[in-house]
């Protein structure tokens, strides 16, 4: 996988759901939420992954932290701020 296509800096885009999410999803995202928070409302896909660091994931194919974000980002809940790595 090219992990390069998810270099930048994200946001939050649309917030999910937490209490429809898995517990294991609804946990991670809360330390997502935390990391941007605590950058100023501004990670890089890097930073991400290091908050991801312990997710439990629902799926033998996605043990990896980076995974759980590279998910938030397909699913709208993180969005590329313009300008931010590739489009």
């Amino acid at each position: 996988m090219d992990m390069s296509e998810y270099n930048g800096k994200y946001r939050i885009g649309a917030r999910p759901d937490t209490v429809r999410l898995e517990e294991h999803n609804a946990k991670t995202w809360m330390k997502l939420e935390k990391c941007l928070s605590e950058a100023g409302g501004a990670a890089d896909f890097d930073a991400l992954s290091i908050a991801a660091t312990g997710h439990e994931s629902g799926s033998e194919n996605a043990p990896q932290p980076y995974q759980f974000v590279i998910y938030c980002i397909k699913n709208g809940w993180l969005e590329r701020i313009p300008g931010q790595g590739r489009l």
